[in-house]
This record gives structure tokens, sequence and C-alpha cells, in this order.
């Protein structure tokens, strides 16, 4: 997979409509829709919101007619626009997003009329589902009974915060046990929850767990635009820099915008030379879009590493 590929304009126009729509269906249904109390509706529109690069990779470039996922919770919005988009999803129903017999504000098999796999309402267990889909999956196979049918994958997209559920773990070790194939879980680490900042340092636990379970892991970190300048002169220094940067920080100055980046890396790492040459050739604009080119929002990065998976064992995506 490379930035030439000719699915690119094609996947980044989805995605945009993807965000444009998903943001819009929150929008209405707090601020424009008919409310007799004023409450709050809610929607969780920035959780939503982090994994629209990675769902527009699955469901428009990788995903297969037998694969099932399972939808983490806040990323209701996402799916439902997914799915009208490809004419699965009532525009009324997402006008009534969660309201009664709209679209719902977790994905669910009983009360959306969309093309849900499983349910996943309450957090921790659509995870679980996708796991012990696959375990049946290989027992119905065993029996004989579904071969002229072909293997799918079960996927499940996860929030980091989510990996706090005890039935994750229990599940990953009947997983274990069985010999699990065929399984995808993809953690969507943007480091927020409801009820804290996530720890540092936790995508290095989460790597080490899943390893010692026999599980591959991918670490989507970098997108492709820093993994390129980092083989420019001066690009060594800035990944140890980014790499040491704590979440809070990072996040601070993507908000600030290019001109912060510039002063503080300038401040951290200015030095009349490579560093300096690197930061003077880009704009604020430009320096800006670079600092944020993170692998779970780079297109490329996705795609190529879930395209390269051409094997059955499990495997874990952090990004």
């Amino acid at each position: 997979m490379s930035t030439l590929d000719p699915r690119l304009p094609f996947l980044a126009a989805l995605e945009s409509r993807l965000l444009w729509l998903s943001a819009w269906t929150i929008h209405n249904a707090n601020h424009l829709r008919e409310s007799e109390d004023g409450l709050k509706v809610g929607g969780h529109q920035a959780s939503s919101a982090s994994l629209a690069t990675l769902m527009t990779a699955l469901y428009f470039a990788v995903l297969r007619p037998q694969d099932r996922v399972a939808v983490k919770p806040h990323a209701s919005p996402i799916f439902h626009a997914i799915q009208y988009l490809l004419g699965q999803q009532d525009v009324s129903k997402l006008k009534n997003f969660r309201g009664y017999k709209g679209a719902q504000s977790y994905p669910s098999r009983t009360k959306d009329t969309d093309d849900v796999d499983f349910s996943t309402g309450s957090v921790g267990l659509g995870v679980a589902q996708t796991l012990f889909s696959s375990l049946v999956q290989d027992y119905v196979r065993a029996h004989g009974w579904s071969k002229e049918r072909p293997e799918g994958r079960m996927v499940a997209l996860i929030g980091d915060a989510e990996m706090d559920e005890g039935n994750i773990f229990e599940a990953l070790l009947e997983g274990w046990k069985h010999g699990v194939r065929n399984t995808w879980w993809i953690v969507d680490y943007n480091r927020q929850s409801l009820d804290a900042v996530i720890r540092e340092g936790l995508w290095q636990r989460f790597e080490a767990m899943f390893l010692n379970f026999g599980w591959d892991v991918v670490v989507l970190k970098y997108g492709s635009k820093l993994k390129a300048a980092f083989s420019e002169p001066g690009g060594e220094r800035l990944k140890t820099w980014i790499d040491q940067c704590p979440n809070q920080l990072y996040s601070a100055l993507t908000y600030q915008g290019g001109a912060a980046w510039r002063k503080k890396l300038t401040d951290d790492l200015g030095d009349q030379g490579d560093i300096s040459r690197f930061l003077d050739a880009r704009s604020d604009k430009d320096l800006a879009a670079l600092m944020t080119n993170l692998g779970g929002h780079d297109l490329p990065e996705i795609l190529n590493a879930f395209e390269n998976i051409q094997h059955d064992r499990p495997v874990c995506f952090i990004a």
C-alpha cells in the first residue's frame, strides 16, 4: 500500500462525509431537534470521530462479506453514517438519533434496523463476543457443518478505556486455551475516558499482554508523512521528542496549532542546524498537519497494516 494508491482520494472523501454526517447527527439531536425538557442528549462526538479513519478503511476497503464487526459503543454515530452511505440506514432515524425508534446510541441488533453484527451496548461484551464467535465458527467447521462457506474474520473496535472491562481478560484467556483464530481486535488508543485520562504508556502494557497470549500485535503510531519526515536530517531527533512527549502536552499543542508547535519544537530542539532547517522548510499549517499525522488517522498506514495480514492468527492493532 503506497500513498499513490488510487483508492485514497475516494476513501478520504468518504471519511470526510462520515465525519460531517456523524457530527451533524449528534448536533441535531442536541441543538436542532425539538425537546420538551431541554435535557442534553449526548452522543460522544470526539470518541466517535477518533475511529472515523479506521472505520472508513474497514468498511470501504478491507472487510469481506463473511467478516463481522463489533463496533465500540461510542462509535455508533460513525457506524450509522456508514450504513446511511451504504443505503442501509434511513435519514429519519439519524434525525431521531438516541430517540424512540431512532438510530441507537450504541449499536443494537434488536433495536437498530441497519446492519449491526454484534450488540455492544454494555462496554466490553461486544469485544468478547467476537472471540467466542470465532471459536464457535471453528467448532461448526470442525463438525463439517459449514465447510462450503468461507471463514469469516471477527473484528472488534475497542475503546482504550474499554480495556478495563474484566470480561475482556477472561475472553483472552479462553481464546489462548482453545487456539482462537480469525480474530482482530483494534484498540482505539485515543487516551480518553469518562473517568480519567488514560495513563501514559498503557499501550505498552496492552502490547505485552497480547503477546503473552500468543497474539500478533501491530502498533500504528506514526502516519506516512511523519515516517517520511523522520528520514530527513533532524528527523530522528523529532521522533525521539515525539516518543517522549506527554499526551497532555501533545493534545494542547494540537489544539493550539502550527505556531505553538513551532515555538515548542524550537525551544526544545532548535539548534540553528538540521532541526531549524527542518522547521523553516514548513509553514505553520504544514507543520501542524505533519505533527498530527498519527498512525490511527492515516489511511495509507491503516490500509497497509490491515492488508498485510495474510494469516489466521489473532491480531491486536493499537492505533
